[in-house]
C-alpha cells in the first residue's frame, strides 16, 4: 500500500507555524481571541496545551505550582480530544501525536497557531520548539516586571491575606512556593536568550504591555504581517478578555478552600456550566486600594535590574521607565 503524499503533506501543514508564547498576565489571552476572528488564523482550540517543554515540568524539574498548571492543561487537552472522538492516553505528558491532534480542524489557513505562555519560562522549551518546528514565529509581550508582580501579588491576597507585598516577594526564595514562577518568569533576559541563540531574530517578534494597553489594534495589525496574513482585516479588538477577578465572598472562599483547595475547576465540566459557576463565584477585581508602595517597587527594581538592562539590549526598545 503506497502513502498518500497529499494526505502526508495535509498532515505536515496542520502544526503550528507561530506560537504565543509568554509572557503571563500581559494580554495574552486576550490577543489569541483576537487572532481567532482572522479567516486566514486557526488558532489551536485549547489555550495553554504546554507541549514543549512540558514533559519537564510534569517530570518534576520546575517549580511545583507550574508543574500542577501544567498536568492540568494536559488533561483538558485529553478532555478535549476524547470530545472530539480523537485518541488520547490516559495520563503522563502530552506525546506529539495527540498535540497535533488539536490542529486537526485546520484546512486552508495560512497561519496555524497555539498560546501557552510558559515556553517563555521552561528552559526546555525553547529546543523542543526548534527541534519540532524549526520555522514557526514566535511572539512574547513583555510587561513591567513590577507592575506585573504586583498585579499577580493583588490576586494572590484571597488565598494569603495575612502576607504583605514583600513577605510574598521573599518566599519567591523558597524552592516551589506559590510566588517563585511569577517571579522567575519576570527575569525576561535570562529566558529569551534561550530563544535568541537557537532562532532567527526575523522569526522573533516581541512587543511591550504598554503599547499593546495603548493601541492593541496597532499591534495586532503589525502581528498579522508578521504571521503574512491580511493585515487589513477587520479585527474587533476592543473589547476587554480575561479580566482579573476576585472571590465574590470571603467567606465562600473560605469554604471552598476547605472542601477542594484552590485549584482550577474540574476540566470535565461543560463549558457552559463552567462559566456559570465561574460568574456566580467571581466578581471583576477592583483597583487595587494601595497602589504599589515606592520601597516595594524599587525593591524588586533592584532584584530585576541587570534583567531589566539586558532586556534593553537584546530587543532593543528603552526600558528606562521600567527602572523608576
Amino acid at each position: 500500500m503506497h502513502a498518500d503524499p497529499d494526505h502526508e503533506q495535509r498532515v505536515i501543514e496542520r502544526v503550528p507555524n507561530f506560537l504565543i508564547a509568554g509572557v503571563a498576565n500581559a494580554g495574552t489571552t486576550a490577543l489569541q481571541i483576537y487572532l481567532r476572528q482572522h479567516p486566514q488564523i486557526f488558532m489551536s482550540p485549547v489555550k495553554e496545551p504546554t507541549f514543549f517543554g512540558g514533559a519537564e515540568a510534569v517530570g518534576g524539574r520546575d517549580g511545583e505550582t507550574v508543574r500542577r498548571h501544567v498536568e492540568h492543561e494536559h488533561a483538558t487537552v485529553r478532555w478535549y480530544l476524547n470530545q472530539q472522538g480523537l485518541s488520547a492516553r490516559p495520563n503522563g505528558p502530552l506525546d506529539w501525536a495527540e498535540y497535533v491532534q488539536l490542529f486537526d480542524a485546520a484546512r486552508n489557513e495560512r497561519a496555524i497557531g497555539e498560546a501557552s505562555v510558559r515556553y517563555l519560562r521552561l528552559p526546555g522549551a525553547p529546543g523542543a520548539i526548534r527541534e519540532r518546528l524549526p520555522g514557526a514565529r514566535l511572539i512574547f509581550i513583555l510587561r513591567d516586571p513590577a507592575e506585573r508582580l504586583y498585579s499577580r501579588y493583588i490576586g494572590s491576597r484571597w488565598r494569603r491575606s495575612a502576607l504583605s507585598f514583600a513577605d510574598w516577594f521573599a518566599n519567591a526564595r523558597v524552592p516551589d512556593d506559590e510566588a517563585e514562577e511569577p517571579v522567575d518568569e519576570g527575569k525576561y533576559a535570562t529566558h529569551l536568550t534561550r530563544f535568541f541563540a537557537l532562532f532567527p531574530r526575523e522569526q522573533l517578534r516581541i512587543y511591550l504591555h504598554d503599547d499593546y494597553r495603548a493601541n492593541a489594534a496597532a499591534v495586532v495589525r503589525d502581528i498579522l504581517e508578521f504571521l503574512q496574513v491580511d493585515p487589513e482585516y477587520p479585527i474587533d479588538s476592543s473589547r476587554r478578555h480575561n479580566e482579573a477577578t476576585v472571590p465574590r465572598s470571603r467567606l465562600l472562599h473560605e469554604l471552598r478552600r476547605w472542601l477542594v483547595g484552590t485549584g482550577r475547576l474540574p476540566y470535565w465540566i461543560p463549558g457552559p456550566a463552567r462559566r456559570a459557576l465561574r460568574s456566580f463565584y467571581n466578581r471583576r477585581r477592583p483597583a487595587p486600594d494601595v497602589p504599589m508602595d515606592g520601597a516595594d517597587r524599587r525593591m524588586v527594581v533592584d532584584f530585576y535590574r541587570e534583567e531589566i538592562v539586558r532586556t534593553s539590549e537584546l530587543i532593543e526598545r528603552d526600558l528606562s521607565a521600567w527602572l523608576v
